[in-house]
């Protein structure tokens, strides 16, 4: 086994840019019923993280050519850290937000992944033989899917160690519906497409896109987290009635969020004006493997209040967008220009490229950020892949539901949505920052939101 591997550009952008109140964390809570094993919990931890050792790693910085470069150290001695805790009552803002509470201390701290490893697990006592089990994952080292692998892998492990057999669920080759990508070979940048990046560049940051009015606190460093759950009736009526008019969910919930955002500020007042949207997007294999595990990119929209008049024509101008910036490669852009930033501040060490690269990447402010995940745990029929989730059960335990979100992924991202399907329910998770909106508000733009997905048919 390699002793070391290098970060891709995209992980030592994400590695470099948690800073401040930037952690960039992912977080995969498992919401179960039943009586647990502790030890095999933490034994299920330790052979799941040695089939993800990049989990079991630290960051190591080595100079090459002139150049720091971040690569993971691996080694035997370096076990994944699993924390059993208890939470002290009920929350009266439910199980997730009581569950985040909890772990604040640990999930704010200042994650140093010289001396940590990337990756740890939480098993959280919710009530009497109800608990939160949570691999919570540094973006750095993993994206959405990958998390969602780890935690399937660690039911599996569990069910092996409780029951002495695999569940036979343990070889699905999808933990989400987000698939590789068919390989395309990148377009050769042009000095064309240097003057054009650059003006883009210039563009997103002189931008000024107008966000929710609310009655948050400059300086408030909280992120409140609301989640909603369509019934599996809405989830199929909205994704079958918007695929059928050629757009994708992602496509729905990007032109949702900017519909909701006029909605709510035309309820106090405030004129509509340029909402930015920013929209993550599945890179895996689509132009060869990216070295470093980490293959999520972006891609960007901008609107203008005329263009969101009409929620379904909006939604389709998207869906059209999107297509046409995956042909042009905007995707493979975003990666390059990631490239570009790091090897130009390489030169310098770790602490003030961390500086730099954090500075710029706040200077990029959108009025929103959207990420669909797809279907977790997805079930395969007749070769194609549904919006059924597996595993429901493991050893004992009942799943219950799954808790999947980005813990302050771009602190000056107001609003990021996190949706996805789980037991064919659309589960939208919406972080919303303390600077923004207090929590009734969240709340209220969250139902909003939902109200906006439902028109949708």
């Amino acid at each position: 086994m390699k002793r070391e591997s290098s970060l891709n550009s995209l992980s030592e952008m994400i590695a470099l840019s948690a800073y401040g109140n930037t952690k960039n964390l992912i977080i995969t809570g498992v919401d179960i019923t039943g009586n647990i094993d502790k030890e095999a919990v933490m034994m299920a931890t330790q052979m799941a993280a040695s089939k993800y050792p990049q989990f079991a790693a630290r960051l190591k910085e080595e100079r090459r050519n002139l150049q720091h470069r971040l690569v993971w150290d691996t080694h035997e001695n370096f076990p994944v850290p699993v924390f059993f805790s208890e939470m002290n009552g009920s929350s009266e803002n439910g199980v997730l937000e009581g569950f985040l509470d909890h772990l604040s201390p640990r999930l704010n701290r200042n994650w140093d992944l010289f001396k940590e490893c990337p990756a740890e697990v939480h098993l959280v006592r919710v009530a009497k033989n109800h608990f939160i089990w949570a691999p919570i994952v540094h973006h750095a080292v993993a994206d959405g899917a990958t998390a969602s692998e780890f935690g399937r892998q660690l039911l599996a492990e569990y069910q092996q160690i409780t029951k002495g057999h695999e569940p036979n669920w343990a070889h699905q080759t999808h933990a989400m519906s987000t698939t590789k990508k068919r390989q395309v070979e990148p377009k050769k940048k042009s000095f064309r497409d240097f003057i054009q990046s650059l003006k883009d560049a210039v563009s997103n940051t002189a931008q000024k896109p107008i966000l929710p009015v609310g009655q948050g606190i400059a300086g408030d460093l909280r992120q409140f987290h609301i989640k909603r759950i369509l019934s599996a009736e809405d989830t199929s009526r909205v994704i079958v009635g918007a695929i059928k008019r050629g757009v994708s969910p992602v496509d729905l919930l990007a032109a949702s969020m900017g519909v909701s955002i006029d909605r709510w500020n035309n309820s106090r007042g405030i004129s509509p004006g340029t909402i930015t949207t920013s929209m993550s997007v599945n890179m895996k294999g689509r132009f060869g493997e990216l070295e470093g595990g980490n293959t999520s990119g972006l891609i960007f929209f901008t609107s203008q209040p005329e263009q969101r008049r009409d929620m379904k024509s909006f939604a389709r101008s998207i869906a059209v967008q999107r297509i046409r910036r995956f042909r042009n490669q905007k995707d493979f852009t975003f990666f390059r220009n990631v490239s570009g930033m790091t090897s130009l501040v390489n030169l310098l060490p770790f602490r003030a490229r961390q500086r730099i690269v954090s500075l710029v990447m706040n200077l990029h402010r959108f009025s929103a950020a959207v990420t669909f995940l797809g279907t977790i745990w997805p079930v395969s029929k007749n070769g194609k892949l549904t919006l059924e989730s597996n595993p429901t059960q493991v050893a004992d335990l009942t799943i219950n539901e799954v808790h999947g979100l980005g813990y302050k992924l771009l602190s000056e991202t107001k609003l990021l949505l996190i949706a996805y399907t789980f037991r064919e329910k659309l589960n939208l998770v919406l972080a919303v920052s303390g600077s923004l909106f207090n929590r009734n508000e969240a709340e209220s733009f969250a139902d909003m939101l939902v109200s906006t997905v439902q028109e949708f048919t």
